[in-house]
């Protein structure tokens, strides 16, 4: 399991981690990075919750607003990573300071990942906000307490706590998108 599969695009690392840290570091943009980043932390937290693809079988069995996001959710999906990649490339022209939205950034990630059926670990979520972990927090209750959120606790790891999408979360999310 240690064992590393080189990558063309990262050179012929020799399978320590140490080597493809610095073959990321030599070939990669700090932006490109953070994409790992975010990426390496959503791949832990699946580990962490075992999760497998979805089923065949929806979760919202009868015809309902419910029912229609589910059956769209990967494009819905789709839609939620477009918008939050352009609110991310605004940082390029503007301050990011000025443009900073951070519960909106955690509602695109976690409807993304609702989407796939996998929970976003707390950590995750403050750092796909773009903002400091205490505002990140915050942010997090404030939506828990509009009811759009909630927080469950790992099973196999007492320090991680999930937070997903509400069903009021998901109807919000889901209607916004749908109408994009």
């Amino acid at each position: 399991m240690n064992e590393m599969i080189p990558d063309s695009r990262f050179g012929e690392a020799n399978g320590s981690p140490q080597s493809v840290l610095d073959s990321v570091a030599n070939n990669c943009s700090p932006e490109q990075i953070r994409d790992m980043a975010a990426s390496l932390l959503r791949l832990a937290d699946a580990i962490d919750q075992r999760w497998q693809p979805p089923s065949g079988n929806g979760m919202f069995r009868w015809p309902s607003l419910l029912s229609r996001i589910e059956r769209e959710a990967y494009n819905l999906a789709q839609k939620a990573r477009e918008e939050y990649q352009r609110r991310r490339s605004r940082a390029e022209h503007l301050p990011a300071s000025i443009l900073a939205e951070p519960a909106w950034d955690m509602l695109l990630e976690l409807f993304q990942q609702h989407a796939g059926g996998a929970k976003v670990s707390t950590k995750s979520l403050c750092i796909a906000s773009c903002c400091p972990t205490t505002t990140a927090l915050r942010y997090i209750s404030e939506l828990e307490d509009a009811g759009l959120v909630h927080r469950t606790a790992s099973e196999y790891d007492k320090r991680v706590t999930f937070i997903g999408l509400t069903e009021e979360g998901v109807l919000a999310m889901g209607g916004y998108l749908m109408d994009r």
